[in-house]
């Protein structure tokens, strides 16, 4: 799967921009604020629905305009080449896939999978362990295929308790959901224990070309004590959890964590170490994805030069010339990175908003 074509209209300072990357690797240059990561962005929202740097669709839009429009054109595993576009104002958002509407964000996600690389990667370390379930769940996702089910089963059955538990009901009314959530937890940690097994080997290789000498733990904890049942801890717990108004135990609670030479990745490691090391977990989940699924992901890398020292930055680079990606890399000058390796490869540079094709 490949991006062959994108037409971007009134997103952020990209007024009309028609972009047509190559299959392997494409640098896209430009000075700060000239838009090369809002393009980036833009094939990020086509894939999530929502932007790796805002949560606010008025950034998105630009000022100029009411709206913003993504029309691409995707070459699927199964080289059929199909039209997916986003129209969105501030108040309605339409997407349609091979000309049909796209309701959920799992549709348009399992169509077109995409991986960041940012600026703000680093706070999957230091952020909330949502982002750290979010990425295991991306993960997940998409290499069982009916995880989404039973995690929107799940959650539905948390919601209902909770809002049981906050509005003080009865015992029984608040247990009523216990059963459904224990089935549906059991079945999401098993998957996920099962896809961060199958990562352990991609993680363990890289960790020792990057962090050699060192010791890099990834631990997950599934939101529950590993000695103790899901539904009798439920129970046991119920008077806890009517006095918080809140489940306290399930896999809405689970963590990721990582320590280097005993210490936290969050708080024992610099700032520098911490971007070197979510750069190589996302590496390692577009290589599973590709060896799980037998499809390529998109991998966006938004100002690889930046965030990493000439020595990890050419480390990082020979990792990506082996990947089977689709790899977008953005950067202030085109001497910064090295696309010897790549066979397929083209440059753009952005400026004001507009793009011009390079070689």
């Amino acid at each position: 799967m490949h991006l062959l074509q994108l037409q971007i209209q009134d997103f952020r300072n990209l007024r009309k921009v028609n972009f047509k990357p190559v299959e392997g690797v494409n640098l896209i240059t430009g000075v700060n604020a000239s838009g090369k990561t809002s393009l980036l962005e833009a094939i990020y929202y086509l894939s999530h629905l929502r932007s790796f740097r805002t949560p606010q669709i008025t950034d998105l839009i630009n000022r100029q305009s009411s709206q913003l429009q993504l029309v691409a054109r995707i070459n699927t595993d199964y080289e059929n080449i199909i039209p997916l576009g986003i129209q969105r104002s501030r108040n309605k958002l339409e997407v349609r896939a091979n000309h049909q509407p796209i309701k959920r964000v799992a549709d348009i996600a399992t169509l077109f999978p995409v991986l960041a690389i940012h600026p703000d990667s680093y706070k999957l370390i230091t952020g909330s362990p949502l982002q750290r379930r979010q990425y295991i769940d991306w993960g997940v996702f998409h290499v069982e295929h009916n995880y989404y089910s039973v995690w929107q089963r799940y959650k539905r059955a948390l919601s209902q308790r909770n809002a049981a538990l906050k509005s003080r009901q009865n015992n029984a009314y608040c247990s009523l959901w216990d059963r459904e959530l224990f089935d549906m937890a059991t079945y999401i940690d098993t998957l996920r224990g099962k896809y961060l097994a199958n990562l352990a080997p991609y993680f363990n290789e890289l960790v020792t070309e990057f962090f050699k000498g060192q010791t890099v733990e990834m631990m997950y904890k599934r939101g529950w004590p590993e000695s103790t049942s899901l539904i009798e801890l439920l129970q046991n717990e119920l008077h806890k959890d009517r006095m918080k108004g809140l489940t306290q135990y399930g896999p809405h609670r689970a963590e990721l964590n990582i320590k280097v030479d005993g210490q936290s990745a969050q708080t024992g490691i610099s700032r520098g170490q911490q971007k070197t090391l979510v750069a190589l977990l996302r590496l390692i989940q577009a290589q599973q994805f590709t060896e799980s699924t037998g499809r390529n992901c998109i991998l966006l890398y938004d100002d690889l030069a930046a965030e990493l020292d000439s020595n990890h930055r050419q480390k990082i680079l020979k990792v990506l010339a082996k990947m089977q990606v689709q790899l977008f890399i953005t950067a202030i000058e085109a001497e910064q990175i090295d696309l010897s390796a790549w066979a397929t490869k083209k440059m753009f540079h952005v400026e004001q908003g507009q793009l011009k094709d390079l070689i």
